[in-house]
């Protein structure tokens, strides 16, 4: 069921619903979704969550409830809808999913196994049976990975409800600015010449959870680690308030919550900004569709004040089930897969290339560029942004090109030193003041694999920072 923009996520809620029709029954109806058929990587809770949201125009319409149940399919039910309307919308799912074998349309029975309609006023009690079925399996699966994360992780416990209390306190008590660190975006223009775009600030939650709760793994639970980042988000905020800024043009990078966006916390971070500095807020796509009311709000905040919002962890296969142009976003951060460049990937739909550029270039940033080979390709697609560990390392190598005292560090320390905001992991360096000297990178036209801006050889790549 939504509720404002809420779903529910037990299989118990469905069976209430369909316990509290008895009396009623009269012209509902209802569709089954079988998303659970489909291949690993387009069942994923971010890719669930998006296939829900198709039917927000029948929830705010006609007052449809979705579920979205345990092993991850979906139940939609209406009451006096248009005819067809259910049906219309589901086929416009299967249709993101058309690559997939898992949506087919009809097995040897001549069944349909992926979309099955109910009229309630029939066939409320096989649906309830179904449910019931779900709801056993799911338990028995559970237990049954309960055993073996036990068995391979035996000293971290998932986290849990009665965690959040605890690791409140520790966050309460903890000092995150010797845990902030810093990601450039990097700009190339035609000429391959290299400018910062801005800097992302954040704290690793590898970090975070050492300090906090070393022996709970945060990442278990989805939706109760976005609470630990809710709780997190205003320290962190409180604690970049603190730290010496980029000044323009180099702008500010931020990985936040919109609730936290919302907060005083950011009109402190505003006033705290070098003048004429432009903030980028970067925002999960699980929270943008989870708080779509609030990311209107904090759009226009962010607006109206010179800033931007920015659709962050956006797969290439996610792409074509999100339509940035319905979204309150400036942009979408584009997360790079191999697949990309890989003639022989089969995509649901039309190649991101071609929805890159309906999107607009300029409104993508290729994120998690690791090797030359992301780079060159989103060069080619005529990107413009950049972020990404082999970025990093370009940077890292001009830093150094630059530097007298080079001889005394290796390329991974110096990536890693820079990247830290503040802390005993920058003072390290044995000349910090030069962490800061390089914002812009020129004579790239022979390619960034193996050379400095510089021209100078880069040093070797080894394995910066992981």
């Amino acid at each position: 069921m939504i509720t404002g923009n809420a779903f529910l996520h037990a299989d118990q809620s469905l069976l209430d619903s369909l316990a509290r029709m008895s009396r009623s029954i009269r012209g509902r109806e209802a569709i089954y979704i079988a998303l659970s058929r489909l291949r690993p990587r387009n069942r994923t809770p971010i890719r669930v969550r998006i296939a829900a949201q198709l039917f927000a125009p029948l929830v705010a319409g006609y007052g449809c409830e979705v579920f979205i149940l345990s092993n991850g399919d979906l139940v939609v039910l209406g009451t006096d809808m248009p005819p067809s309307a259910l049906e219309v919308q589901g086929e416009r799912l299967r249709a993101l999913f058309r690559s997939d074998p898992g949506s087919t349309s009809e097995d040897s029975d001549g069944n349909d196994p992926f979309l099955t309609l109910y009229d309630l006023q029939r066939d409320r009690e096989s649906l309830r049976l179904k449910v019931e079925e779900l709801g056993r399996d799911h338990v028995e699966l559970i237990e049954s990975q309960r055993k073996d994360v036990q068995t391979e992780r035996a000293k971290d416990e998932p986290l849990a409800p009665g965690h959040l209390r605890h690791i409140g306190r520790a966050l309460g008590n903890l000092d995150p600015q010797p845990l902030v660190q810093r990601q450039a975006v990097l700009r190339i223009d035609e000429d391959r010449h290299g400018r910062f775009q801005y800097e992302e600030y954040f704290v690793a939650m590898a970090e975070v959870r050492q300090a906090c709760a070393p022996n709970v793994d945060l990442f278990a639970n989805r939706w109760l680690f976005q609470d630990v980042c809710r709780q997190l988000d205003p320290r962190i905020v409180a604690a970049i308030t603190q730290l010496p800024l980029p000044k323009p043009p180099i702008g500010v990078g931020l990985n936040l919550n919109l609730e936290t966006v919302l907060s005083p916390a950011m009109e402190r971070l505003h006033t705290a900004l070098p003048k004429g500095s432009r903030m980028t807020v970067e925002v999960q796509v699980i929270d943008a569709f989870t708080n779509l009311d609030r990311l209107g709000q904090a759009n226009a905040w962010l607006t109206k004040r010179g800033h931007s919002l920015v659709l962050d962890g956006v797969s290439p296969r996610a792409l074509a089930m999100i339509d940035p142009a319905r979204l309150d976003v400036g942009g979408l951060k584009l997360t790079w897969d191999p697949d990309l460049a890989d003639p022989a990937a089969i995509w649901d739909g039309p190649h991101p290339k071609a929805l890159i550029r309906t999107l607009g270039v300029d409104r993508i940033i290729l994120a998690r560029v690791e090797n030359e080979t992301a780079l060159t390709w989103g060069m080619a697609q005529g990107i413009h942004s950049f972020q990404g560990f082999f970025v990093d390392r370009v940077i890292g190598a001009t830093t150094m090109a630059g530097c007298p005292k080079r001889e005394m560090c290796t390329l991974a320390q110096c990536v890693e030193r820079r990247r830290s905001a503040a802390g005993p992991t920058r003072g390290a360096c044995p000349n910090p003041p030069h962490l800061d000297s390089v914002t812009r990178l020129h004579n790239l036209a022979g390619g960034l694999g193996g050379r400095s801006a510089s021209g100078n050889p880069a040093a070797p790549q080894g394995g910066a920072h992981g």
